[in-house]
């Protein structure tokens, strides 16, 4: 079947979420781990309601007040510089050491290589330029476009306007279960990739793949 194109989500699939324990634990923050696996679920949840509720606010928004909720419920004093830093530190988190072969070996064999993210052109753009991946990447697509996340269908239906192509056409590559199981529901064909080894989702259609990491994909695409 064609390719037009391989879509990847940018964060926890491109850039490592997981960075980010070492900047909650500078600022001071008892148990990091917890709190930064806290603040992503708030971050997640807010994009899920916001979308729901018809008012969307963007991504760095949102991060902003997950994070300012995460402090409360956690009893985290970080005043509002602390806080703005954290935030600030979404656009520094490095790529995955198995992101950078697997976009090389599709420029090399001239497959569009495309970002489909929930986060703002203007950060999306600046991680993915920190991480060294911007340039390899054919397009950057932002839920901005729509006003609402994923798993919504408008965002995904971003890719086949740019490809101009069928949602069949789109190989789209996520770490997130209920992202992948979003884009399968779209028609994407959908590499989950389960670097952590969760548990799969009930959910049906299930992902036509499962990867254990980026250096599985080229034998999908």
């Amino acid at each position: 079947m064609t390719v037009a194109a391989v879509v990847f989500d940018l964060y926890g699939t491109i850039l490592t979420i997981e960075s980010m324990r070492a900047h909650v634990a500078a600022a001071g923050v008892v148990d990091a781990d917890a709190f930064v696996a806290d603040w992503r679920r708030k971050q997640i949840e807010y994009a899920f309601i916001t979308t729901l509720a018809n008012a969307y606010r963007d991504f760095d928004q949102l991060t902003a007040l997950a994070l300012e909720f995460t402090c409360a419920e956690r009893n985290a004093a970080l005043d509002a510089n602390a806080r703005a830093q954290l935030v600030d530190a979404w656009q520094t988190m490095p790529a995955y050491d198995d992101v950078a072969p697997a976009l090389h070996a599709l420029a090399a064999r001239d497959i569009p290589r495309a970002v489909l993210t929930n986060g703002t052109p203007t950060s999306a753009r600046a991680a993915l330029a920190a991480s060294g991946i911007l340039d390899v990447l054919t397009d950057v697509l932002s839920v901005d476009a729509v006003r609402a996340f994923k798993p919504d269908p408008r965002v995904y239906a971003l890719a086949t306007a740019r490809f101009a192509c069928a949602p069949n056409e789109i190989v789209f590559v996520s770490s997130n279960a209920w992202d992948a199981w979003g884009a399968a529901n779209f028609g994407f064909r959908v590499a989950w990739c389960n670097r952590a080894g969760r548990t799969h989702e009930a959910l049906t259609p299930p992902p036509e793949v499962h990867l254990r990491g980026l250096h599985e994909l080229a034998a999908f695409v």
